[in-house]
């Protein structure tokens, strides 16, 4: 009996069947959960464009005729803006080169001169834009941050593209990297090539080097380094006398470039092509040279193989952050 008892209790409380879920009160808690959520996000992801919108809306207001005037000098002028992208990070990888056609409606329609092809949609992408620097109101302007507004592309190639009106023209430094000083002669040593020997290189005479030991050499030909980065250097060519390469801003260079390391007490060295970006007089007869770094060398087998530089040679920025001193290479 008691087990009858048992079954037709369990019975009892199965025959309504299961409680209905309520579909709607768990949609409900969903949402009140993820809605905040999602815009949360999507204000942080983007907090920069809103702020800028903001911002640009006041100052066009404010500034409309200092903005005015420069912006029909970029027209006028046709003058040329090497655009990067930009982010928290600082200036990025360059996406091309290109001028202003028209401002209208808040936004500049540019003629795009050498635009490289991408498959990112750069809709909404921070970008700094750079060019020679001019002076209005008595301050230097060469650079302004705006945002990509429009673009129409086939493929991977950008056909058209249009930016929104900066909030204010700027002068920016143009340095990505942060230069060592070489405080003492003969902790960074320099082998030049002209560029014509990058395939056998090593098996000639430096055209221009350093020397180790700088007193005996007098009035000879030497290399001095000033400072370096992991962007290039600048050099000094004291007493030049006799054949040398072009020093002409645009040629390239081989460059063997040996560092001296305190820890271990040995050069580390690095094979770089260079460009020399640069020129002007030094002290008494030198000739010194702004080079940049375009090419590394890679050793593959008996000979090198050049791979193109994208924001500096790490590797070296590296070393130099690690063994720098007080901001100097000793």
């Amino acid at each position: 009996m008691g087990q009858l008892d048992y079954l037709r209790d369990v019975q009892r409380t199965f025959e309504s069947g299961p409680d209905r879920i309520d579909m709607v009160g768990v949609f409900a808690k969903i949402l009140t959960v993820a809605v905040p959520v999602v815009v949360v996000m999507a204000l942080w992801h983007y907090r920069h464009l809103i702020s800028f919108a903001i911002l640009r809306f006041f100052t066009r207001f404010l500034s409309i005729r200092s903005h005015s005037i420069v912006q029909k000098y970029l027209v006028t002028k046709g003058i040329m803006l090497d655009m990067h992208v930009y982010s928290s990070k600082g200036v990025g990888r360059k996406l091309g080169t290109v001028r202003v056609n028209e401002v209208v409606g808040g936004k500049m329609r540019l003629q795009l001169v050498n635009i490289r092809p991408t498959a990112l949609n750069l809709k909404n992408t921070r970008v700094i834009c750079f060019c020679k620097p001019f002076t209005y109101s008595d301050r230097k302007i060469n650079a302004f941050v705006t945002f990509i507004g429009h673009t129409v592309k086939k493929g991977a190639t950008i056909r058209e593209m249009s930016l929104l009106t900066p909030i204010r023209y700027r002068f920016v430094i143009r340095r990505k990297h942060s230069r060592r000083k070489v405080a003492r002669e003969g902790a960074v040593r320099v082998k030049a090539w002209d560029i014509a020997k990058r395939k056998s290189f090593w098996m000639s005479r430096p055209d221009l080097q350093t020397v180790n030991n700088p007193a005996r050499y007098g009035k000879k030909m030497r290399l001095v380094v000033e400072n370096i980065s992991a962007g290039g250097m600048r050099v000094l060519i004291l007493n030049p006398q006799g054949r040398m390469p072009s020093l002409a801003p645009g040629h390239q260079m081989v460059l063997r470039v040996s560092v001296w390391n305190p820890e271990t007490k040995k050069y580390s060295y690095f094979t770089v092509v260079g460009t020399v970006r640069s020129r002007f007089k030094g002290k008494g007869e030198a000739v010194g040279l702004g080079i940049q770094f375009i090419a590394e060398g890679i050793k593959e087998g008996g000979n090198y193989t050049w791979a193109n530089l994208d924001g500096g040679l790490k590797p070296l920025g590296q070393f130099l952050e690690r063994i720098s001193k007080e901001g100097a290479v000793a």
